[in-house]
């Protein structure tokens, strides 16, 4: 009816009946619900004269509309509780959805994310991984060939053509403030998955956490030592690495809360403090 109403404007509900070959009953009210929605004007006449709007102000309309019911929805979901810590490692299917959801970590991250990837998706998330930096998180990526993402320390492997030769796919490996993590090994040409999982189980992210940031670490030792950097320089470099990435990130913080030692896993220091205590007090 409304494309019908693009070519015939204004025209009666009557004539638009026969137009389009449907009971006039059954036309008058599809009529009033595209009113409803927007979709066309009707004179308020003795003639009822109906135009269809026209179709850019219609989209932008139907637009302003879908995003202010996703915002509403986004706000009523949000509220809910939180659903329990998962330990679970979940599959993943279509590179759609490993990029999605590598997309929702980034813009959740809040201090330091590690990403070893492959051309392709780096050039997916490029992006996404700016933004992030320039939001203030700590931002290292490992890639494979020479390249520059603004605001993100990149970190370029020694052997990269190498590995770009002997792997069969795209690999995307992610972990987000040590907290949960994405591993990724897509096609060749980035349209399949041969295997991707995410899980945001805390112990296992923060094991791949501390092993990635190490493999990071040896890949520029490598590159620096092979360019010849005086060994007091890649020593500050690796302190200053450590130190941001050993730091109380959200994903420790968490592996702490839920898994804390009980008392009788005390540090030295607390049982030497605790020693030291009874024997002044026995003294």
């Amino acid at each position: 009816m409304y494309a019908y109403l693009l070519r015939q404007s204004p025209v009666t509900g009557y004539r638009v009946a026969a137009g389009i070959g449907k009971p006039v009953a059954n036309t008058y009210k599809a009529i009033n619900s595209l009113a409803e929605k927007g979709a066309i004007v009707v004179d308020e006449g003795q003639s009822r004269l109906c135009r269809a709007v026209p179709p850019a102000e219609l989209m932008a309309r139907r637009e302003r509309d879908f995003k202010g019911r996703q915002k509403r929805a986004l706000d009523a979901l949000s509220s809910l509780p939180g659903a329990p810590a998962d330990d679970r490692v979940y599959q993943m299917r279509s590179p759609e959805q490993v990029y999605e959801r590598c997309r929702s970590l980034l813009a959740d991250a809040e201090q330091a994310v590690l990403v070893d990837a492959f051309p392709l998706p780096l050039e997916e998330l490029r992006i996404d991984l700016r933004d992030a930096a320039a939001r203030g998180v700590k931002v290292y990526a490992k890639v494979y060939r020479q390249d520059v993402v603004d605001g993100v320390t990149v970190i370029v492997d020694p052997d990269g053509k190498g590995v770009l030769g002997r792997w069969p796919g795209q690999w995307l490996n992610m972990v987000v403030d040590g907290a949960e993590f994405v591993h990724a090994l897509l096609a060749e040409d980035g349209q399949s998955v041969h295997q991707a999982v995410w899980s945001g189980s805390a112990y296992l992210a923060w094991v791949y956490h501390s092993a990635f940031w190490s493999e990071l670490a040896l890949a520029e030792v490598i590159r620096r030592t092979d360019a010849q950097v005086p060994s007091t320089e890649i020593n500050t470099w690796l302190r200053e690495l450590k130190s941001q990435m050993q730091s109380e990130l959200p994903g420790y913080r968490t592996l702490l809360e839920r898994f804390g030692r009980s008392r009788r896993f005390r540090s030295t220091d607390d049982t030497d403090t605790a020693r030291a205590t009874g024997d002044q007090r026995n003294g």
